[in-house]
């Protein structure tokens, strides 16, 4: 009768340690994957009120990040697919704003074409960045200092490990598309927040991202030169919704190792020390051989 309660905990603890791993596994499956090689799935139109999810900039036109530092943005969480033409000039930078949020997988799909007017002398070829408020303001602050010789000088000779203190990264140090005339890419946030919204610099509860086609020689040494003209700029956005693993969920598959490290010794050890244990009436005590011997001797 023991042995069915012995083997529902040992089927409860069992279901618990694997009951994670399952979960993830499962979900790994069924969620739709961030992938470069995915495509653009938009309407030809957008809706009305798209101009409240996206907003156009001019690298010109925003001196040192001027406008994010004396107004809030705006913007409606992006929610929704839509698409937008540019022009990006010689020598110059356009950047399409946006509040992305978890939840969501959002594809990238940019065309860059000639202007018949100003056709670029290297062709339409330009740099496609993806970058965080943080970094746009400075990509902003890099290119108004484009001239002046002397930060140029004092940036190259900061150590290496100060430099990404100064320098503008694109956003998780790989979404920056250099010398392409088409690129397609994918993102998924994962969390709320910026660098410095700890610092109240920032509205940590709307975070910007900045979709940027580049046009200037930009200072990184993978970049695309200047232009030398015009170039027309196709953006289609793509916006999915994808399934996410809440936060508790991290927690569970790392504390998962060193819980069953410490239960699963612990049950074996139990059911060692029960073996050798049973009921009152099986219990028989074994004779010594000298005793057996002398009993034989007397019958004899």
């Amino acid at each position: 009768m023991e042995n069915g309660p012995r083997k529902l905990t040992a089927a409860a603890i069992n279901l618990c340690l694997l009951l994670p791993v399952v979960v993830v596994f499962a979900t790994v499956i069924v969620a739709p994957i961030a992938s470069a090689e995915a495509t653009c799935d938009v309407p030809a139109g957008n809706s009305p009120e798209i101009s409240q999810y996206f907003e156009e900039h001019s690298i010109e036109d925003d001196f040192w990040g001027w406008d994010e530092w004396n107004q809030q943005s705006t913007l409606k969480p992006l929610d929704r697919d839509f698409s937008t033409d540019m022009t990006v000039y010689n020598d110059s930078a356009n950047a399409i704003e946006m509040e992305l949020v978890p939840g969501y997988q959002y594809t990238f799909c940019l065309y860059l074409s000639s202007d018949s007017q100003s056709a670029p002398t290297m062709g339409a070829i330009g740099d496609v960045y993806l970058l965080d408020e943080v970094n746009w303001d400075r990509y902003v602050s890099s290119y108004d200092t484009r001239e002046w010789e002397d930060l140029e000088g004092i940036v190259d000779e900061l150590p290496v490990e100060w430099k990404d203190m100064a320098m503008w990264l694109p956003f998780r140090d790989v979404h920056a598309y250099e010398s392409v005339s088409s690129q397609v890419f994918s993102v998924a946030i994962d969390s709320v927040g910026s660098a410095w919204s700890s610092v109240g610099w920032f509205d940590s509860d709307n975070p910007q991202y900045y979709l940027v086609v580049d046009g200037w020689d930009n200072g990184r040494g993978s970049d695309r030169n200047a232009a030398g003209g015009s170039m027309n700029v196709e953006i289609l956005v793509d916006v999915e919704e994808r399934t996410t693993l809440p936060n508790f969920v991290a927690y569970i598959l790392i504390a998962a190792l060193p819980v069953a490290c410490i239960i699963v010794p612990l049950i074996i050890h139990s059911r060692y020390m029960s073996a050798g244990l049973g009921d009152d009436e099986d219990l028989r005590q074994v004779p010594y051989l000298e005793s057996e011997r002398d009993e034989r001797g007397q019958d004899g």
